[in-house]
């Protein structure tokens, strides 16, 4: 349960939506429709269409049932703790612009979220520049030789995080994140 790649248009489709994005990231945990209603502050019969085509999709599950007064509530769960993307799927003519959109628009602004909780909990003590939180954003020009070096040097330092991530999954220590955008303005 640890990823799942999504490899076909449809179920990239399916995930990019920015209500379904709420409800996969709400069912990290095992939770009822009714819930996540709650949560989001929507009626639960306007989920259950976006509950059944994430479940059509193998993006969440059934994981147990509740009986409330009679009737039977099924509990739900995401089916990865992370959902990759196979790129150059998204980045073909066949994604639409409005699901890339929703799909990066939510990934960023869950970054900025979580970088902005992360500067409140910054250790007064940590040293200069600081080793986290820290942000960086560079504009510089790039020949196709340094450009094929870089995106080498990206590659490999996203293969050692998720490396480290999968080695260090069970232990009891603080969770860092990096998210990593690069491209050609």
């Amino acid at each position: 349960m640890s990823e799942l790649w999504l490899r076909d248009v449809e179920t990239i489709k399916v995930f990019a939506d920015s209500l379904r994005l709420r409800i996969v990231k709400r069912m990290e945990e095992p939770i009822t429709v009714k819930q996540v209603a709650e949560e989001l502050d929507i009626p639960a019969a306007k989920l259950y269409y976006h509950i059944n085509l994430l479940q059509k999709h193998g993006l969440i599950q059934v994981v147990g049932h509740n009986l409330e007064t009679g009737i039977v509530e099924k509990i739900y769960q995401v089916t990865a703790r992370q959902f990759k993307l196979v790129n150059p799927l998204i980045a073909g003519a066949e994604f639409p612009a409005e699901a890339a959109s929703a799909l990066f628009g939510n990934m960023l602004a869950e970054t900025a979220e979580d970088f902005l909780y992360a500067l409140t909990q910054r250790d007064a003590t940590e040293g200069e520049p600081p080793r986290h939180p820290f942000l960086s954003k560079k504009a510089f020009r790039l020949t196709d030789a340094q450009l094929t070096a870089l995106h080498g040097q990206l590659d490999a330092l996203i293969q050692q995080v998720t490396a480290l991530g999968a080695e260090n999954a069970d232990l009891d220590e603080p969770q860092f994140e990096l998210t990593l955008v690069f491209y050609k303005k």
